[in-house]
């Protein structure tokens, strides 16, 4: 190869335009001596083989072009080194001069091969000029087909893949395969470039459809909630994952109105499909619980399941909390381990999970086949369960007088302390709400026995003092200040606190008791009689209440009225163990020790693992033998 001095001339440009691979330029005009002459320079590699294709053009350094005579004249070394120390290329208004140059036969006859730096662009037409004295220029126009641009071969071959796949509808390998075409900014140049754009969203949105399609037939069809999951899950992988695979990188590159409709479409139903996710879970877990709608009272473990549900629903944490993500359920230590023993556990966290959905999709908590099947259970269940559960669901519904009206059903019956005090704090929080009571005392309430939970006493108590200064009509804050006295055995201002909780709520039965409790320790029971006929005149006729009397009663000698007031408790609840030993006990002090040993047998069915029962039966054959042996001395006599 050999190197060539650049020229720079100004040219006058003539000749008509040809848009083809090669031009025809005349590199000498007619004289009288001599004839014209011709040369075609057309588009070609180093070797000027034929069929070349766009790799052989990318993979040298420069653009070359052949350069052949035409008619029957010859190329010879002083034309070539004329010629392209002459000719040039034009584009875009830059002039490109070539830098190599060699004498090749090609076809017998012998050309010339130049070779330009790769600085102007084949993808546009460019003219090839050639002047042939100073005020005329031979030129043509060059448009070299898009086959021979750099990149070609490779992303029409990826092209035609495509749209194979694209055509079988085989729509996401069609897409993954068409966007190698669209991303490859070198391929925005070909005309396939546009179809190859339009097939890939197409495919993109097909696959999308068939997405569409396999969630509303799996919406429809008729199957379990664990096969109608697995579907889901499936699914929720192939929604994701179109997705993901539009965000990064597809929806930059193929930034359109389509794509963007396409990605807030699929997002939409990823978002049906999770509300479906959550509708099978629901499902699934009433379905896994359904037994808790049918079994009956005798089975252990329901019985252990609806009492462990009575402390979840009456945890002031959960009844008292906004936020329906944070409920707190507390239960006794006990009752959670037995739920583990007995192999329970999960079966009362889905309830709870049911309740909660059920609550926030439907503004209640419980089934009604699970309320209809309790109700029916009622009278073999140790507790009022049926109206504990219809009395926060009624709160948390804000229906807060049928949830007192219930509160109060319960405690007819109702005889666990722990779940009666829970009632009375959420029966307490009703009337604050019915009577409208202060705001900022509620508030000073709650910051009180948040510090006597911490152990913080004095704050606490100041807390609530300051409470009932603000509001003087708040029961629960003058008991809670009685329960801090009680606790510290200071019962004369702890009763003062308690008479002044009942006095502004004649039901406050925890008040009752307490100080019930007081008199008892203090022997102090007419003052306890006279506590708990109030009690029953207003309106207190329960089974703690009749309970507490019967004691008083016995204590009193009132055998008869303790007699009678045990059997009323027993009527209200017959399943309560301590009222049978109660009863046995003023049977056995009027001398009725047949009707004794009768109720305190009954107390051993109960529960025969309790001692109570057998040390009192003990007590009456002590009794008995002593009365046969007085009545043999009588007789003796």
């Amino acid at each position: 190869m050999k190197k060539i001095i650049s020229i720079a001339t100004l040219l006058l440009l003539f000749v008509a335009q040809i848009f083809s691979q090669s031009v025809t330029l005349k590199v000498r005009e007619k004289t009288i001596l001599r004839g014209e002459r011709f040369l075609t320079v057309q588009f070609s590699v180093r070797d000027a083989k034929e069929n070349f294709t766009d790799v052989d053009v990318a993979k040298d350094a420069y653009y070359f072009f052949l350069c052949l005579p035409e008619g029957d004249w010859k190329i010879d070394e002083e034309f070539a080194k004329e010629f392209t120390s002459k000719v040039l290329i034009q584009q875009d208004g830059n002039v490109f001069y070539p830098e190599i140059y060699d004498l090749i036969t090609v076809g017998g006859k012998i050309a010339i091969i130049i070779g330009f730096e790769k600085k102007f662009q084949i993808e546009k037409p460019f003219k090839i000029n050639y002047p042939i004295s100073e005020k005329v220029v031979s030129s043509g126009e060059m448009k070299i087909p898009e086959n021979l641009w750099e990149g070609y071969s490779e992303a029409f071959k990826t092209y035609q893949e495509g749209v194979k796949f694209y055509n079988e509808k085989n729509y996401q390998t069609s897409a993954d395969v068409l966007f190698k075409v669209v991303a490859n900014d070198k391929a925005k140049k070909f005309s396939f470039y546009k179809d190859a754009r339009e097939k890939c969203i197409k495919s993109l949105d097909n696959i999308l459809v068939e997405l569409v399609d396999k969630f509303n037939s799996v919406v429809s069809a008729v199957m379990e909630p664990e096969e109608k999951l697995k579907e889901y899950d499936s699914l929720k992988v192939q929604f994701q994952n179109y997705v993901n695979n539009m965000l990064t990188p597809k929806l930059n590159v193929l930034a359109d109105t389509l794509v963007f409709a396409m990605v807030s479409r699929a997002n939409g139903y990823f978002e049906k499909l999770e509300n479906e996710i959550q509708a099978e879970k629901y499902r699934l877990d009433v379905k896994s619980i359904s037994w808790l709608n049918t079994e009956k009272a005798i089975n252990f473990k329901y019985r252990l399941v609806i009492d462990a549900l009575a402390y979840s629903f009456t945890s002031e944490s959960f009844w008292n909390n906004p936020d329906t993500t944070k409920f707190e359920f507390i239960l006794p230590d006990t009752v959670y381990a037995n739920l583990k023993i007995f192999g329970v556990e999960k079966d009362y966290n889905i309830f709870q999970r049911v309740c909660i959905s059920n609550l926030r999709t439907r503004g209640t908590l419980f089934n009604e086949n699970f309320l209809v099947n309790l109700l029916n259970n009622s009278n073999e269940l140790p507790q009022p369960y049926y109206e504990i559960f219809l009395a926060v669901d009624n709160y948390v519904r804000k229906n807060y007088s049928e949830s007192r009206n219930y509160i109060l059903k319960a405690l007819k019956k109702l005889t666990d302390y722990e779940l009666l005090r829970r009632l009375e704090i959420l029966k307490g929080m009703i009337f604050v709400k019915q009577q409208g009571l202060s705001e900022e005392a509620v508030s000073l309430y709650n910051e009180g026995i948040r510090k006597l939970s911490t152990g913080d006493k004095t704050s606490g108590l100041d807390a609530i003092r300051r409470a009932v200064l603000v509001e003087p009509r708040f029961p629960l804050a003058n008991y809670a200040i009685g329960e801090i006295y009680f606790k510290d055995n200071d019962f004369y201002p702890a009763i003062i606190y308690f008479s002044k909780a009942i006095s502004l709520d004649s039901n406050f039965v925890l008040a009752y008791e307490r100080l019930f409790e007081i008199y008892k320790i203090q022997g102090n029971w007419n003052d306890a009689k006279t506590l708990l006929e109030s009690a029953l005149s207003n309106g207190n006729d329960f089974w703690v209440i009749r309970v507490m009397l019967g004691q008083v009663y016995n204590e009193l000698k009132l055998y008869d009225k303790a007699i009678e007031s045990f059997t009323k408790a027993i009527s209200y609840n017959p399943l309560n163990y301590e009222q049978y030993i109660y009863l046995g006990i003023v049977y056995s002090n009027v001398g009725k020790f047949s009707d004794a040993e009768n109720i305190l047998k009954k107390a051993a069915e109960l529960n025969p693992d309790r001692k109570e029962a057998y040390e009192e039966l003990k007590k009456i054959e002590g009794l008995k033998k002593s009365e046969m042996k007085e009545k043999e001395k009588g007789q003796k006599k």
